[in-house]
This record gives structure tokens, C-alpha cells and sequence, in this order.
């Protein structure tokens, strides 16, 4: 493998980085640049074709964060090799892989291969709960070895051709969560929280509470607190959660993934 190796992902709590460095060790590469675009993307990034690109975001109600759009955006291919790859709750990725598929190709990359994976849900962590696990890791894993085969066994000659994947245009409209997460009084104002939050939806003065209209529900701070003082609740969450676990804890998913080679491949 001769290209140099980059990660670039929106990790709110963790489950894209640990998915994306599985992918990276199949692809047999020990240390990869990353870039974690969780807490914004300040400036470009240029790649050459002799870079590899993995991208990876979550799905928050079907589409990838506005914010994670924003930073995607900075990074600059000039026909660089790339894979994409989206992670959800055992729900559904709904639009969210076509649609980070179209900003990477519309940044100048050669996409060789996308997938969509499951992690533990980040709103109702009883769904999907310890994914990724080592089955996950494993098949990831597996995923990152079949792309860096392909690419360079591939024809040099024949331009990769378009990937098909689940997903529709228009996207489906991107709708707030009215979940957001709240301290309790374990909450020692710390800050950790504050300094985590990727929409600034925590002032330090007042850790214990969360500006609503600003909170995308990613549950950072949650992950992130050391005396695990947050959390989602109240009457709305418990209501919404019996409704969700009864629908989606069921059935375990199984990564999808896609390739450039022949279109469509389910795992």
C-alpha cells in the first residue's frame, strides 16, 4: 500500500473513529493521518492521487449533521482514491450514505468503495447496545481489505465506474431532534462538557443545562462526562423510547457495503 492513509470523521461518541480505524487496519496501515471534523474543520485540505481518503460520519434521522456537511466540505480531492462510510442505530441510513457519496464526489475523489454500519444507538443506547463489537470490527475490517484489493488490482486504465446505493433525491428534510440531553446534580462544572460540545449549546456557568436551540443531539457530552452527570429524560424520552426500542432492538443489522468493481454487495 503505497498511498498515504487519512481518516477523516464526525465521532460524536466514538463509533465512527473505532469503525474507521478497523477499516484502516484492513487496508494494513498501523498509523493514519486523522482529522476530527466532530468539533469543526477550520480550514482546506488538499489530497494528491497519491493519498487515500476514508471518510466517516453518523446519521442523525437519516441525513449526515449539518455541521459535518460544512467541515466535509473543506477537504479537496484532485482524483484521489476514497472510501466513504456512514453509521447509524439499527434504524435505518435512509439518505445519509447517497448524500455523503455525492459531497465527496463532488469534492474531485474517486470513491472505490462506500458502506454503512452499525453502532450503538446514541440517543437510546439500548438499541444496538456495545456495537461496534468484534463482529463489527471484524467485518470492517474486511471491508477495508476487499477496497485496497480492488483499487490495486484495478485497471488503471478504465475510470471506476459509479457506485449505486440506497437512498433518494431530494433528500428527506432534515428535521431536529427534540431529545436533547440535560446535567443532574453529580454535575461538578467541570467543563468537560463545554469544552466537547460541537454546536457550543453548554456554557460554563451553567453546565447543568443545554440551549435547546442549538443542541444536535449527538450525546458528546454525555460520553465525554466523568461523573456521568448527563443525560437524556423526562416524559417525552420515555415515551419516545418505548416506541423506538420496541421497533429497532430486535433485529440485528448487518453492515451494507458497496463497491466500485460491481455496484452493489451486501454483507
Amino acid at each position: 500500500m503505497k498511498n498515504k492513509v487519512h481518516l477523516v470523521y464526525f465521532s460524536a461518541t466514538g463509533t465512527t473513529k473505532t469503525i474507521l480505524g478497523s477499516i484502516s487496519r484492513g487496508i494494513g496501515i498501523k498509523a493514519a493521518t486523522k482529522y476530527d471534523i466532530t468539533q469543526g474543520q477550520s480550514g482546506e485540505v488538499d489530497f494528491s492521487e497519491e493519498d487515500l481518503v476514508i471518510f466517516g460520519v453518523p446519521v442523525y434521522a437519516g441525513r449526515i449533521p449539518a455541521s459535518a456537511i460544512d467541515s466535509l466540505n473543506k477537504f479537496k480531492g484532485s482524483k484521489t482514491p476514497a472510501i466513504g462510510v456512514v453509521v447509524y442505530g439499527n434504524r435505518e441510513f435512509d439518505d445519509a450514505l447517497l448524500e455523503l457519496k455525492t459531497i465527496i464526489k463532488s469534492n474531485n475523489f474517486n470513491l472505490i468503495s462506500l458502506g454503512a454500519f452499525v453502532a450503538e444507538h446514541s440517543i437510546f443506547p439500548v438499541v444496538a447496545q456495545g456495537r461496534p463489537d468484534e463482529m463489527d470490527k471484524n467485518k470492517a475490517e474486511q471491508f477495508g481489505k476487499e477496497s485496497i484489493v480492488f483499487y490495486t488490482n484495478r485497471d488503471e486504465s478504465i475510470p471506476l465506474p459509479e457506485i449505486p446505493v440506497k437512498g433518494n433525491f431530494p433528500y428527506k428534510e432534515a428535521k431536529p431532534i427534540p431529545l436533547k440531553p440535560k446535567g443532574n446534580h453529580h454535575c461538578n462544572k467541570c467543563g468537560a462538557c463545554v469544552k466537547a460540545c460541537p454546536a457550543q449549546a453548554i456554557r460554563p456557568e451553567h453546565p447543568r443545562r443545554t440551549d435547546k436551540s442549538r443542541c444536535i443531539s449527538c450525546a458528546r457530552c454525555i460520553s465525554v462526562c466523568p461523573q456521568n452527570a448527563r443525560h437524556f429524560g423526562g416524559i417525552l424520552y420515555k415515551i419516545v423510547r418505548r416506541k423506538f426500542v420496541k421497533a429497532y432492538s430486535g433485529t440485528r443489522k448487518e453492515p451494507e457495503v458497496f463497491f466500485a468493481r460491481s455496484g452493489t454487495n451486501y454483507n
